[in-house]
């Protein structure tokens, strides 16, 4: 798909992403952080970053006449992170232990949308973007792909887990983090069948080794003072080992022919 954007467009709006990156993590140091949280409007390391906010964009712009446009960029970032730091205060983390996560996610997104807009306001690309969106939603072949991230992040889950339950009764998982197999899963699920949609299937070989024995070592760490042979369902390296590999197995399997199937439909269906 041709873009509608021309390279000196699309250009700008990277240099915008850049700036704002170099400024909201390369630029800004823990300590500056932890003050901000701590003095809200009182931080000096607040204007400070605003104001290196808005340095730093003018400059990668490189248009002294667009001072106005890279004001709006630095009184938003101004905005959202003066409420970013009000609720990391007022939320209680004990009733929302995952409070920073979220907040990051919000504020890095609205921070996007406003370079987006700006972008769009500068580059007069409204237009031009709803054209993309429409040829895009057009298309069937990135919707293909996006299907099979999708089922193997959601449905293969289940299945992988349907087929192995029969010997998780058997395996002591106690030691383990929590859902960790799940999302170790699900990664190595989305590496594969990215691997698999560019045909680097050599990178495939070097990571069914690495999986394997990473996991191969793996056993539960069991205290001296606490004899194995005092707990309520002992370790066994070798039905550990069986367990680890079907589930390896499984999830590479689904992994690899979901990406060969949708390299065949990318391929043959017009």
């Amino acid at each position: 798909m041709i873009s509608p954007f021309t390279p000196e467009e699309t250009s700008l709006l990277i240099r915008l992403l850049i700036a704002h990156y170099l400024t909201d993590f390369l630029f800004q140091s823990d300590k500056s952080v932890k003050n901000k949280q701590q003095k809200l409007l009182r931080s000096a390391s607040l204007y400070k970053h605003i104001g290196l906010t808005f340095l730093v964009a003018w400059l990668l712009i490189g248009r002294l006449d667009l001072w106005y446009m890279v004001a709006i960029v630095a009184a938003t970032h101004f905005l959202i992170d003066v409420i970013k730091l009000w609720a990391v205060k007022k939320i209680d983390e004990r009733q929302y232990p995952q409070k920073d996560t979220w907040l990051f996610i919000i504020d890095q997104l609205l921070h996007v949308v406003v370079i987006t807009w700006v972008w769009l306001a500068i580059t007069n690309g409204y237009h031009k973007l709803w054209m993309a969106m429409s040829v895009s939603l057009a298309g069937y072949k990135w919707l293909l792909k996006i299907l099979g991230y999708l089922v193997l992040t959601g449905p293969v889950t289940y299945i992988i887990r349907f087929l192995t339950m029969r010997w998780a009764d058997n395996i002591d998982t106690r030691t383990g983090l929590q859902d960790a197999g799940k999302w170790i899963g699900i990664l190595e699920r989305i590496l594969i069948l990215t691997l698999v949609l560019i045909e680097q299937y050599t990178a495939i070989g070097f990571l069914v080794p690495a999986k394997s024995i990473l996991r191969l070592i793996d056993k539960p760490d069991i205290p001296a003072s606490q004899p194995q042979g005092n707990l309520q369902q002992p370790f066994n390296a070798r039905k550990h080992t069986e367990y680890v590999l079907i589930g390896t197995f499984l999830s590479f399997g689904f992994a690899i022919i979901t990406g060969l199937v949708i390299s065949w439909l990318l391929k043959t269906v017009n």
